[in-house]
């Protein structure tokens, strides 16, 4: 199911446009229609409406991205299943907050494989490969700190990734990682990630990891910047200016341990 996430974007929506419903309104339809199917024995899978890329992808077959042509098209497109968000019977500000998270992480895939298709083009396909390469054992470093950090009360531990190379904000993701005996990350997550470090190290991006462990108030910082990333005790300085405020009380940041660099 393709559904629009904010006010702006159910202006594509065929059955919204031109009624003068409110996206409140049309929010508890989508929630309804979900709840129905769940009800039914089906499992709802729901996919968010990234405006730049449906408008494009209308453009590409001649299609107006307002008219119900274009949506059924796009909407009629067939993309991975563990790319969609499964509703499990969540309250709609619960399902609306999870995929405006979607919405935001769909975003930063497209401009990955943007950054990932102009590196194929110039440097083949190995240019991709060296990039998750990097990208996974920088994860497996983080994992390895999340079993080896985590209090015997903490359940988890939280990754963020910020980047921006030249004005494009290519990675905005936060992940989780399971502590434990086993500790690890869900494929999608696992995924998203190695493709936003991944890009942004091909893109020479700069920016800021961070990883937090259990509910302690001591977050681990590294910077990005020239494909390194370097320990760094700048986490508030870097993270609020991209609108990434922390939470209250303030945490401490401090320079995490060294991690895997690029070869």
């Amino acid at each position: 199911m393709l559904v629009a996430v904010d006010e702006r974007d159910l202006a594509f929506v065929p059955e919204a446009r031109g009624s003068g419903e409110s996206f409140s309104l049309y929010w508890r339809r989508v929630h309804a229609r979900a709840e129905k199917a769940l009800t039914r024995g089906e499992q709802p899978l729901l996919a968010p409406l990234v405006d730049f890329a449906y408008v494009r992808a209308c453009n590409d077959v001649g299609l107006d991205p307002r008219s119900k042509a274009g949506f059924d098209a796009y909407a009629g497109r067939l993309h991975p299943v563990d790319a969609l968000w499964p509703f499990a019977g969540e309250s709609p500000e619960a399902m609306l907050r999870q995929m405006r998270r979607e919405q935001s992480a769909w975003a930063m895939m497209i401009r990955c494989r943007k950054v990932f298709g102009a590196a194929q083009s110039r440097f083949g396909p190995q240019a991709e490969a060296w990039a998750r390469d990097c990208s996974a054992r920088v994860l497996r470093a983080l994992i390895d700190e999340v079993h080896g950090g985590a209090p015997s009360t903490a359940a988890y531990g939280l990754v963020t990734l910020v980047a921006k190379a030249a004005g494009l904000k290519l990675g905005a993701y936060s992940l989780a990682v399971e502590a434990g005996q086993n500790p690890g990350v869900q494929d999608r997550d696992r995924e998203r990630f190695t493709a936003a470090l991944g890009a942004s190290l091909i893109a020479g991006a700069k920016g800021i990891l961070t990883l937090e462990i259990g509910d302690a108030q001591r977050v681990q910082v590294w910077e990005l910047a020239d494909q390194r990333l370097a320990p760094s005790e700048h986490g508030q300085l870097l993270l609020e200016p991209n609108g990434h405020h922390a939470p209250q009380p303030r945490p401490t940041y401090v320079p995490g341990p060294p991690l895997p660099q690029p070869i």
